[in-house]
């Protein structure tokens, strides 16, 4: 370590307290601007690996909003609307589709219990190729009669396989198997052949979508368009404008973070302006001491910038210690504001973005501290002695 080195860091330990306020502040700042960055990364990977492991090219729904489809096709959202099955006919005839499912989302009041299940109809046979992620206890059901239940239905109930679960409809089924912990709102709700789904809600040809899945990727667009013109009042939504759909949405939150973050540094860059400021008025006389015996402007310079490096790298360090110790409760506090988010963690410990926020964080110091600098430089050796 350099005589400049240890000078700086004797300086700052004379004023313990100011030190380290003004550390936690910078730490507080690159903590948030880590964690957003994180996030999105996190966010756009886990988005992408959730969208591919459903299995589906595009999903066919009545006309309405692209967010609650990307809500329906990711968490199995209730959406307010249902399309007739009918238009099943319609998709399995039209030429290049390789399978194609009617999926029943609805919300099923419970009286007697005082509650309201979640359930999600579906064709089970082809449960595995839209959920392949799930590992399942038990089997997935082949009866009308069974059921599969979300993690945390089972652990509410505390049932298991082979226990009967009530539905508000007074009808009595059969666990059949329970889905592994997800960490999404899949753990909420309970999965029953489509048919079953339809005569619980009296509704025998209603469906809230139907997934697809095409033999051809490339011929997408030409699939498409033939399903729309055959069938109107339907809307046909992409698997990638899904994606473009909730990272759209996640951009404006993401805009507003990095806003507050800016604000944040700012405020922390005044804070170490203040700090090595009020550090350089008090030790005036000592810094012309200094001069006085042969310390050139650049020495003194070079001192007090010094100062303002170690506050700024030690608070972007333990910064980015404090995102990734609180990383969980981030994360859970995200999910209960954003209506969408992937499953998983998304937020990790990645050395180049931690790099960048300290790396930032240090030239925004650096910048804050040339001024303090530059008046500890000028500091006329003669007056300062003489107080």
């Amino acid at each position: 370590m350099s005589g400049y080195l240890k000078l700086a860091g004797k300086n700052l330990l004379r004023h313990r307290t100011r030190s380290v306020l003004t550390m936690l502040g910078i730490a507080a700042s690159v903590g948030v601007l880590f964690s957003v960055l994180s996030f999105n990364k996190g966010f756009t990977e886990g988005l992408a690996v959730e969208l591919e492991r459903t299995g589906l090219h595009f999903m066919v729904v009545p006309s309405g909003c692209a967010h609650e489809v990307a809500a329906l096709v990711l968490h199995g959202a209730v959406i307010p609307k249902f399309l007739d099955t009918k238009v099943m006919e319609h998709v399995t005839a039209t030429a290049g589709i390789d399978m194609a499912t009617p999926i029943l989302v609805a919300q099923l009041p419970d009286q007697q219990r005082g509650k309201i299940d979640l359930i999600y109809g579906v064709d089970m046979s082809v449960l595995s190729a839209i959920k392949p992620g799930w590992e399942i206890t038990g089997k997935i059901p082949d009866q009308d009669n069974e059921i599969l239940l979300g993690y945390e239905v089972a652990q509410h109930e505390k049932l298991q396989p082979g226990d009967q679960f009530s539905t508000g409809g007074g009808a009595n089924l059969l666990v059949s198997g329970i889905v592994g912990l997800t960490g999404s709102q899949d753990d909420a709700f309970v999965y029953l052949p489509i048919k079953t789904a339809q005569k619980l809600l009296d509704h025998p040809a209603a469906a809230t979508a139907i997934g697809v899945k095409v033999t051809d990727p490339t011929r997408m667009v030409e699939i498409t368009d033939a399903l729309t013109a055959a069938v109107p009042g339907i809307q046909i939504v992409t698997m990638g404008e899904v994606m473009n759909s909730i990272s759209n949405l996640a951009a404006s939150a993401r805009a507003l973070s990095l806003a507050i973050v800016l604000i944040a540094i700012l405020i922390s860059a005044v804070g170490v302006m203040n700090s090595i400021l009020m550090a350089v008025f008090e030790r005036t006389q000592e810094i012309g001491m200094m001069r006085a015996v042969g310390a050139s402007r650049w020495d003194i310079f070079r001192i007090i910038l010094e100062e303002t490096t170690i506050l700024s790298l030690s608070g972007g360090l333990v910064g980015i210690l404090i995102s990734i110790l609180g990383s969980r409760l981030i994360e859970a506090f995200v999910r209960s504001v954003m209506p969408f988010v992937p499953s998983g963690n998304l937020i990790s410990f990645d050395p180049v973005v931690a790099a960048g926020s300290v790396l930032f964080i240090f030239i925004i110091g650096l910048c804050a501290g040339i001024y303090p600098a530059l008046k500890a430089s000028k500091i006329n050796p003669v007056e300062a002695i003489k107080g």
